[in-house]
């Protein structure tokens, strides 16, 4: 992260969906979960948001930067990273379907301070997941933007979106949210590589799967401008921290 006092800076961002389901829904999650904490100490994202850290499997994760909602249910969702996250709470979905509904789904949402002084809207999110649901990730979308409706302030939106290649319905939603001023980081940048692939991850054993379920939207407010600079899929070598690729985005903010 670097800044100065009146020109632009540049902040790190990841996000990613850690597969916190039970054995044997989900493999190797004690490992997995060191190599994550070991990734984070390598590379020092100013904020990183994240999915499936689910009770109690978050509870041994050993990051002093950490911050998990409390809620009513278990949303799975988290942030960490080096800026300090302020009003963090959980805006639950109203719909679900299927193992969803086992645990309550939703849009972290929280406030972070620039090292300049600007405060940033953020979001991180979980839309439902399967292919056939497509329809209730479409109500999910709308309801997410109406929680956002009286924001203001620039915003970032990172998280699992569960949009599939070839669905409508799934690409309706991604216009509608482009249409709400959000812009996909990834695409802008001409680096929309799938984030769940069979063939660069090997704990996914269907080879149909390559879809670029996480990703980072970017939009503007007061006066200062979000602009995404680079977007990589970190395929983490030999050993993934999930069946999800993370996404690494760098971001210029200036006015």
């Amino acid at each position: 992260m670097s800044a100065t006092l009146f020109g632009p800076m540049e902040l790190d961002l990841l996000t990613v969906n850690l597969w916190g389901l039970p054995w044997p829904f989900a493999r190797e999650r004690r490992a997995r979960k060191r190599r994550f904490r070991e990734h984070l100490a390598q590379t020092r994202y100013d904020v990183v948001g994240i999915q499936e850290l689910w009770w109690p499997w978050r509870r041994n994760l050993e990051l002093s930067s950490l911050v998990v909602p409390g809620t009513q249910r278990d949303s799975g969702l988290a942030l960490a990273g080096r800026l300090v996250a302020r009003d963090v709470r959980v805006e639950h979905f109203d719909e679900g379907a299927g193992p969803d509904r086992l645990k309550r789904k939703g849009a972290l949402r929280a406030s972070v301070e620039t090292p300049a002084g600007d405060a940033l809207a953020l979001w991180v999110v979980h839309l439902q997941a399967g292919r056939r649901h497509g329809a209730i990730r479409a109500r999910q979308v709308r309801q997410l933007l109406a929680f956002q409706a009286d924001e203001r302030r620039p915003l970032v939106l990172m998280g699992d979106f569960n949009f599939y290649e070839g669905s409508e319905e799934d690409r309706d939603s991604a216009e509608r949210l482009a249409a709400a001023g959000l812009t996909d980081a990834a695409l802008a940048l001409a680096c929309a590589e799938p984030t769940y692939h069979a063939e660069t991850n090997r704990y996914l054993r269907a080879r149909r799967h390559a879809h670029r379920f996480d990703r980072v939207y970017l939009r503007h407010g007061e006066g200062l401008q979000l602009r995404p600079l680079a977007a990589e899929v970190l395929r983490l070598r030999p050993h993934p921290v999930s069946d999800h690729h993370p996404l690494r985005v760098r971001i210029r903010l200036s006015r």
